[in-house]
């Protein structure tokens, strides 16, 4: 079973130039066909002692789910394995699961909003990718793992990730307040979206630089924005309004540094992770820059290549493969 685990919060691979979204394409008469699956509120309905005697109707209803899920996010097995029922009973009875999983319901009780959301992402997304099928989307609690798993026909998030800033959990598990700023439920969709993008479109390491990871961001960042066109920036970039403001103020400065510190075409892991990895602030920047502005960057750049060629689409600046003709071909100057 082939299935992408996608970690949102702690991958180095995660402004606004409005001009090409002004006038977003009608995407009323596009019809999505998907099912919105709170799977984790099934699965916490079956008592921790009665595991083997619901193991079957389990089964039957999630087939290849369940078994990516039990084997790939919360590791206890199999489920055709002997020692599944006894493993899964276990993650079941945890006593702190029974309180993340009460959190979730009382957080995401409005499902059909959700569902209103997603579909109108999906609207935008079949618009672009008329040949691709919107995957089903299912909700689950991974135990503060992983954030987003992607498959050929699904796609499963770990709602726990999303309880807001404030939620107590977090403080319990000493989760740093810049990555608690994007944990919140307004981020579900956008990170939908992200998930899907970057499965539409995997990394080539085959150059990891530092211009490659920018622009490989920044490509996902519009795949982001032409699906959810009305996304405000606090979602888009998961920034706060002051950190927004201080990019916008300091887009000049962040390049030119960029540029004479010749830093474009490294391949130091630890020098673009600084640029483009989670963390409070970039530091080549100082401490008032937020973290991932060379994300911010590479959005930048991307737009700038699309306001070159305005006879070019949205799927032609993503179908682009070579960031350094990208680059060129931009004529990025903040």
């Amino acid at each position: 079973m082939r299935f992408t685990v996608i970690f949102f919060l702690f991958s180095i691979l995660a402004i606004t130039g409005c001009s090409i979204f002004d006038s977003s394409p009608d995407v009323s008469h596009i019809k999505v066909d998907f099912k919105l699956i709170p799977f984790y509120e099934d699965l916490f309905a079956i008592h921790p002692d009665s595991v083997e005697e619901n193991l079957e109707p389990l089964k039957t209803k999630y087939k290849e789910y369940l078994t990516a899920y039990s084997e790939g996010v919360i590791g206890v097995g199999n489920p055709d394995d002997p020692e599944y029922a006894e493993n899964l009973s276990r993650f079941l009875a945890y006593p702190p699961n029974q309180e993340v999983v009460d959190t979730c319901r009382d957080v995401f009780s409005d499902k059909a909003g959700l569902k209103k959301d997603l579909a109108q992402a999906f609207r935008y997304y079949k618009y672009y990718y008329p040949k691709r099928n919107v995957p089903d989307v299912y909700l689950h609690i991974s135990g503060f793992n992983q954030s987003m798993v992607v498959d050929s026909g699904w796609v499963s998030v770990s709602v726990e990730k999303y309880l807001g800033r404030d939620c107590v959990f977090y403080d319990r598990l000493g989760t740093p307040m810049y990555l608690r700023n994007q944990m919140k439920p307004a981020m579900v969709v956008p990170d939908i979206m992200k998930a899907i993008g970057m499965t539409e479109y995997a990394y080539n390491d085959s150059i990891d630089d530092l211009i490659s990871q920018m622009v490989y961001h920044g490509k996902i960042l519009h795949f982001v924005k032409h699906t959810i066109p009305d996304i405000p920036d606090s979602l888009l970039f998961g920034y706060s309004p002051r950190e927004i403001k201080w990019c916008k103020q300091n887009e000049d400065f962040m390049w030119s540094s960029v540029v004479e510190h010749k830093h474009l075409f490294s391949t130091d892991p630890m020098l673009i992770r600084k640029y483009v990895g989670e963390a409070p602030f970039t530091s080549v920047f100082g401490q008032e820059s937020p973290g991932r502005t060379g994300r911010y960057l590479g959005y930048r750049i991307m737009q700038a290549w699309m306001d070159e060629h305005p006879d070019k689409t949205f799927r032609d600046m993503m179908q682009q493969t070579d960031p350094h003709k990208i680059l060129a071909k931009a004529a990025y100057r903040p």
